[in-house]
């Protein structure tokens, strides 16, 4: 009977190990996802692409945002965190367009490509 019991509590265990790294993983996706729908509000504002760039960026945030929508189950939760990054965007200390503001949109933009780049070797290589 102790054996069954330290095997029922390993696998519990276990679980509880596997829905928190399940969560972990949730909460690093969506603060990316800040970042990246940070740096779309920078650029809106401060208009740091062309047009064909912008394009580009806009193609990618918009597979970043429908592939994680779907690993999510849906967009609800995107939509807040777009909502609090333009929200953060929105503060004055990014009104300049230089400085911070500009590295934070460098790093949004360049993780949009690094990202959407592996999004889309995944779904070519898992049909």
């Amino acid at each position: 009977m102790k054996h069954i019991l330290l095997i029922l509590l390993s696998l519990a265990l276990s679980q509880i190990t596997y829905a928190q790294n399940q969560q972990d993983m949730v909460a690093s996706a969506l603060d990316e996802y800040g970042k990246v729908a940070g740096a779309w509000f920078l650029n809106e504002r401060c208009n740091y692409l062309e047009s064909d760039e912008k394009q580009v960026f806009k193609d990618n945030v918009a597979l970043i945002t429908v592939a994680l929508g779907k690993d999510l189950g849906g967009p609800k939760m995107l939509y807040m965190v777009q909502g609090g990054a333009k929200k953060a965007t929105d503060d004055p200390k990014y009104s300049d367009c230089s400085g911070t503001t500009k590295e934070l949109f460098d790093y949004g933009h360049n993780h949009s490509k690094n990202w959407s780049d592996q999004i889309r070797k995944f779904q070519k290589n898992n049909g």
